[in-house]
C-alpha cells in the first residue's frame, strides 16, 4: 500500500516490492503466487480500512448520504490506490460488508432483488467515476492540477464560452454533495413510480 500511494499501482511488480522488503523475489511466491493476487489482496486491503458510518436516522436518504461520504473518506486516505476498487472483485468479508450495507440502504427505501443490484451499480460508478477525478485533479492528494483552458475558439462553442469560468474551476466538495442529491433525487422518483430504466 505505502508502494502504491507513493508510486502509483504501476509501479508494483514482484520484484519490487521484495527489494522494498529486503527479501529475495522467489520468497514472496511462499506468500502470493503472482502479481494478480497481490493487487487483490491491496484493494482487499482498502476495503477493510473502511470505517463504519454512524447514522442517528432511519431515513434511507441520510444512510445513503452517510455511506457515499464514507467511500470518499476512504478515497481521500488512499488517493493512489483507491483506483484498485474499480478494477477489482472484491469478494472477502471486507468487500461484502460494503455491498451489504449498500443493499441494506436500498431495502430500507423499498428496493430489492434485480432493482436494487442495478441501484448499487449506479451509486458505484458515480463514487469511482466522480473520485477518481477528484483525487487526480486535488494536488494535495497527490493529482495534478487541471491544465486552463487555452488557444480555443470560443465562437465555435457559444454554449461553452457562456460557462467557461465554471468549467475551469473545481469545487469538489459541492460537486460531490451536487452529484449525490441528484442520485437521491432519481431514486426518489424512481421509488414513487416515475420513470425508470
Amino acid at each position: 500500500m505505502r508502494l502504491i500511494e507513493r508510486e502509483g499501482v504501476e509501479a508494483v511488480s514482484m520484484r519490487r516490492l521484495a527489494a522494498e522488503l529486503g527479501a529475495g523475489t522467489m520468497s514472496l511466491y511462499n506468500h502470493v503466487p503472482n502479481k494478480a493476487v497481490l493487487v487483490d489482496l491491496a484493494a482487499e486491503r482498502i476495503m477493510a480500512d473502511a470505517r463504519p458510518y454512524q447514522v442517528e436516522s432511519d431515513d434511507w436518504r441520510d444512510h445513503f448520504r452517510a455511506h457515499a461520504r464514507a467511500v470518499r473518506e476512504l478515497a481521500r486516505r488512499h488517493p493512489r490506490a483507491f483506483v484498485l476498487l474499480a478494477t477489482r472483485r472484491l469478494s472477502s468479508e471486507a468487500g461484502f460488508r460494503t455491498i451489504e450495507a449498500a443493499l441494506l440502504n436500498f431495502d430500507r427505501a423499498g428496493f430489492r432483488g434485480e432493482i436494487a443490484v442495478g441501484m448499487m451499480r449506479a451509486m458505484v460508478s458515480y463514487l469511482l467515476g466522480t473520485l477518481m477525478r477528484e483525487v487526480a485533479t486535488s494536488p494535495e492528494l497527490g493529482g495534478i492540477a487541471l491544465s486552463p483552458f487555452e488557444d480555443v475558439d470560443m465562437s465555435a462553442f457559444p454554449l461553452s464560452a457562456e460557462v467557461i469560468g465554471e468549467l475551469g474551476e473545481y469545487d469538489h466538495d459541492r460537486e460531490f454533495e451536487f452529484g449525490l442529491e441528484l442520485m437521491i433525487a432519481a431514486l426518489e422518483r424512481y421509488r414513487e413510480g416515475g420513470p425508470g430504466p
